[in-house]
C-alpha cells in the first residue's frame, strides 16, 4: 500500500519534469538560433549525441558546441528554428524521452540563400545534479527546400527533394 497523496506528489513530479524538459528543449533551439553556444552546451550532457541528418554525427557535446561556435562566428545569418507537437514520455526520476516536429528557416545573406526545412526529432534526455540535460538528440528530414535569391531580388528554386509520403522516415529511422 503506497502512502496516501503519494500517486499525487508523482503527477506533480512528472509535470514538473515535462515542463522542464520543455523549457530545455526551447532554451536550446534559441541558443543554437543565436548562436549562444556556451548555452548551447548548458543544455547538453558533456556525452551527448546529437545526429541530424545532413550533418556529421556527434559523439560528445563538445565538437557539436565548436560547430554551433565557427557558424556564429561567419556572422550575418539568421536562424529559427520552430518546435511543435512535443511527446515527452517520462521514465522514472532521471530519464525522459521526446518527440517533435521541426520547421527551420535560414537566410544566409553571403550565399543568398533560404532555406527551409521540416522534420521530427527524436530526444533523450537525463537529469543530472537537478537539471535536465539533453543526453542524445537526432532529426530526420521531412521536407526541404532551399532557394537562392539572385540579383534582382528574385528567389529561385535550387533543391527541392522528392515528398509524398514515401520520403517520410519511419519510426525505425528517427
Amino acid at each position: 500500500m503506497t502512502a496516501p497523496g503519494h500517486e499525487l506528489i508523482e503527477r506533480v513530479e512528472a509535470l514538473e519534469a515535462r515542463e522542464a524538459i520543455l523549457a530545455l528543449k526551447a532554451r536550446y533551439w534559441r541558443a543554437v538560433d543565436l548562436g549562444m553556444a556556451d548555452d548551447v552546451a548548458t543544455c547538453l550532457a558533456a556525452d551527448a549525441v546529437v545526429d541530424f541528418e545532413g550533418m556529421p554525427r556527434f559523439e560528445s557535446a563538445a565538437p557539436f558546441v565548436d560547430t554551433v561556435r565557427a557558424a556564429a562566428a561567419q556572422g550575418g545569418a539568421f536562424h529559427m528554428h520552430h518546435g511543435r507537437n512535443p511527446e515527452i514520455t517520462i521514465d522514472g526520476a532521471d530519464r525522459a524521452f521526446g518527440i517533435w516536429d521541426i520547421f527551420y528557416l535560414g537566410v544566409l545573406p553571403g550565399p543568398r540563400m533560404i532555406i527551409q526545412m521540416a522534420g521530427i526529432y527524436r530526444d533523450e534526455y537525463r537529469r543530472e545534479d537537478g537539471r535536465w540535460l539533453i543526453l542524445r538528440t537526432s532529426m530526420r528530414q521531412t521536407s526541404m527546400l532551399i532557394q537562392t535569391v539572385g540579383e534582382d531580388g528574385v528567389p529561385r528554386v535550387t533543391t527541392l527533394p522528392g515528398g509524398g509520403a514515401a520520403a517520410f522516415p519511419t519510426s525505425e529511422e528517427l
